[in-house]
Parts: structure tokens; sequence; C-alpha cells
């Protein structure tokens, strides 16, 4: 099999959302990559582009449509992925399915604000799928995913919760089989106020044999909104490296 590390050209870049986003959070982060980056966000079922259709309920559905669209590139020029939170886990399980298919692995995957499978440090987290509506965006507001006055617009709400409950009910029925780790270095970012801390970001080392890097930024879950400029460099420089 080809290493993507390998090929020349630039890099593409997948994005992939967190529970309840759209490849809409990612438009800053486009705006400050450099050309050696190709920006390619991705856009799950039931947001965005793609509001029509239904929302899928389980990581492997979502793991499925997503590779669906990485596989061509993969399969002729080199790329990345990185994911935010629920994003990350899934950009995890694409590289894992490229592994699988004979198909190029990325030449870097970027981990935000998530801690691995198997985690021992993770906290264990109250179910939230059958939270009550208000319990729900609570939570949500809570974590500074969505400001208030934004989460208190009935249309919003109407429109978001279908999506929300279906990415948080993946999340919380996944059983995420053993991995072996993968021949490709991860960078680890995170929120120094968020619940993801060095302890659980070192748990990643268990899934690369490559390097694994940890970049801490002041924030809490969602720091990435203060710092697209700092996190388009590294994300560049780290795939520099990596060629």
């Amino acid at each position: 099999m080809e290493d993507a590390a390998t090929r020349r050209g630039p890099t593409t870049l997948f994005c992939i959302p967190h529970a309840g986003g759209s490849a809409a959070y990612y438009t800053r982060l486009g705006q400050c990559l450099p050309a050696t980056v190709a920006f390619r966000p991705l856009e799950l079922p039931g947001r965005g582009r793609r509001l029509r259709e239904a929302p899928h309920t389980s990581m492997e559905a979502l793991t499925q449509d997503l590779f669906h669209h990485i596989r061509p590139v993969a399969q002729t020029a080199p790329y990345a992925l990185f994911g935010h939170s629920m994003g990350a886990l899934l950009a995890l399980q694409c590289a894992v399915r490229a592994r699988e298919s004979g198909v190029p692995l990325p030449r870097a995957l970027f981990i935000s604000a998530a801690s691995a499978p198997g985690c021992q440090e993770r906290p264990p987290i109250p179910p939230m799928a059958s939270l009550s509506p208000r319990q729900l965006w609570e939570s949500v507001v809570d974590m500074g995913g969505i400001p208030q006055d934004i989460a208190a617009s009935d249309e919003f709400r109407r429109y978001l919760e279908p999506v929300l409950r279906a990415d948080i009910t993946a999340l919380e029925d996944w059983l995420p089989a053993p991995m072996k780790p993968l021949p490709v270095p991860i960078t680890v970012f995170r929120g120094h106020q968020d619940v993801i801390t060095d302890d659980m970001a070192r748990q990643w080392q268990r899934l690369t044999t490559k390097e694994l890097r940890i970049r801490i930024f002041q924030g809490d879950h969602f720091y990435l909104r203060n710092h697209w400029e700092t996190l388009a460099d590294r994300i560049a420089r780290a795939c520099e490296a990596a060629a």
C-alpha cells in the first residue's frame, strides 16, 4: 500500500464537525490555511447543504458516509484528517477504515477536544440522549458550543435538536472495538479549561506508532473560536513535517 506521506502536492485537509455541528463551523479555519493545504470541510446528513437527509444514529453509518467522500482523494493525493470532539473520533474511524480498505493512510491525524476510545482517565458522563429539551440545551450552552441567546431561539432549536440527538445517540451507543495503532502522527489540541486533561490526551499514544504532539490553547471545549489562525498554522506545519 502506497504511503500518503510519499506523494507530492498540497495536502487535502478533511474537517469533520462536532456533534450537532456542520461544515460551516470551519469556515474561518479554511480562510487561515496556506495554499499548501487544500481545505475540505465535510458535511454530515441533516445539516447544511444536506439538510433534507435524515441524520445517522450510529458511528458506523457516520464513518461510512464520511469515508465515501474521503476515499476518492485518498486514492490519488495526500490528505489529513481533522475532527473536533465527536468529529475527532470519526476522523480516527475514517483512518482505521482506510487501513482496512487498503487505501493510503492520512499524512496526519488532528484530534481536537476528544479523549481516546477506552481512555481510563475520563470521568463517567451522564447519558444525554434521553435528556429533556431544556436539560439538553442547558448542557450544550454550558459546554460553550452555542451562545445562550442563539440557543434560546425556538426556530434554531427545532432545526438542530433532531441532529444533536442523533449524534449523541451515535456516540453513547458506540462500543469501539480494540484498535491496533496506526503509523500516522497524531496531534491533540485541547482547551486548558476543558475536561480533556493532558493525561487523557496522552492516551492517544496507544493509537499511533509515530509521534504524538499535544497542543494546549486558552479556552474551554470550544477553544477553536478564538484561535483559528494559530490552529491553522500548527496544522499546516504538521502536514509539512509529515510530508
